[in-house]
């Protein structure tokens, strides 16, 4: 045996022991048993997550807490629940996953573009849907798996105008709105951002262009790739004024004495408020949209310490009993159909809003979402 084989020989000789000892350590390492491990059901997922005994959601919502305490009554499951926005969740889940360091269960966020093109390929997030209710819940509303979702609409104040004044949303880029149509900042609002950035998909710029010589009588003259781009620096350019949140912009709009109160973008669960005192109407004359249709997308943190429990939190979510504490105000809707529309509605059903609306395209807001935000930042940011 020549010196190199013998080296070869002691150096595997060394290492056998560390080979032995590190393959015994991964065999031996404990696997997390969940349901998706088994054939489905209900009570056995209820068995699993009840022997785990606890569960960290975090949600944009503060009506989480009612509902954690609402599950935790009934499962017998202690819920962490806590309020807390889009961008602080997206850190903290990936912070806690590339660390091993893992506290949450469950997240609820409304930024779909960042669940879909980031959280979920690079394995942050789970997307689970419950195998029982996979027929109940509409097919586009399962990726990313939607629990509530409503609107954001052009409001007016009733009290100022018996109808609505503006009937096309090229008027709102005219100078009689110039500083008078109040929304949430599309740099922190990622819904408001995705309405901007699908504008400029050629389908909705097509329909800007008709709308607009239907208005204006001529075609329309670009500096903008198209209509849609057009749309958003004239509307960027006109100095809409951005309010910290749909509670401050209905409440700036909707207040009662004014004689020319501005346009608000809000949602329209503000209208609510109607029952004390505000003056809120939708623009339903608006052409060729009033708003868009948004979201709240719930999630399993991948690597969730228990990720029984948070499965059947997300379960939970998709019942009329767990989504309740939501519903008792218009302008929130839920996937499951079971769970029934608020008796005020002015549509009385989703479908029926559905040609009002905006559908946000995901893909392209992830494409293109530092384009529109530099343009909101040369012509409107503050």
């Amino acid at each position: 045996m020549n010196r190199k084989c013998l080296f070869i020989c002691a150096v595997l000789l060394l290492a056998a022991p560390w080979l032995i000892f590190s393959a015994g350590s991964r065999e031996e390492a404990p696997a997390v048993t969940t349901i998706d491990d088994m054939e489905y059901s209900y009570e056995k997922l209820v068995e699993l997550a009840q022997a785990e005994g606890e569960l960290t959601v975090y949600d944009t919502s503060s009506r989480i807490e009612p509902i954690g305490a609402a599950f935790a009554e009934k499962y017998g499951i202690t819920v962490r629940a806590t309020k807390m926005g889009n961008p602080e969740q997206i850190e903290r889940v990936k912070r806690e996953v590339d660390a091993g360091n893992i506290q949450v269960d469950v997240i609820g966020i409304s930024d779909a573009p960042t669940i879909v093109n980031d959280l979920i390929p690079q394995g942050y997030v789970i997307n689970w849907v419950p195998a029982d209710l996979a027929d109940v819940i509409p097919e586009e509303l399962q990726f990313p798996l939607t629990y509530r979702f409503g609107q954001r609409v052009f409001g007016y104040n009733f009290e100022s105008y018996p109808s609505s004044p503006v009937t096309n949303v090229w008027q709102l880029t005219e100078a009689e709105w110039k500083g008078r149509v109040f929304l949430r900042d599309p740099s922190t609002t990622p819904a408001n951002l995705s309405l901007f950035v699908t504008l400029t998909k050629p389908s909705y710029a097509a329909m800007l262009a008709q709308t607009y010589q239907d208005y204006y009588g001529r075609p329309i003259q670009l500096t903008e790739e198209n209509a849609g781009w057009e749309f958003v620096v004239r509307f960027f350019k006109n100095d809409p004024v951005v309010l910290r949140s749909d509670g401050d912009v209905g409440d700036a709009v909707g207040a009662p004495g004014q004689t020319d109160a501005p346009i608000g973008f809000y949602t329209y669960a503000k209208q609510r408020d109607n029952d004390i005192g505000l003056r809120l109407a939708t623009a339903f004359e608006m052409q060729p949209f009033i708003g868009y249709a948004s979201g709240t997308h719930v999630a399993v943190v991948n690597g969730s310490p228990n990720p029984n429990a948070a499965r059947l939190f997300v379960r939970y979510l998709l019942t009329e009993e767990g989504v309740a504490p939501f519903m008792g105000d218009i302008g929130v809707y839920a996937p499951n159909p079971a769970v029934p529309v608020h008796p005020d509605d002015d549509l009385g059903s989703w479908d029926a809003w559905r040609q009002y609306l905006v559908v946000l395209d995901d893909e392209l807001t992830w494409e293109r979402s530092q384009d529109v935000l530099d343009l909101w930042f040369i012509h409107a940011g503050r």
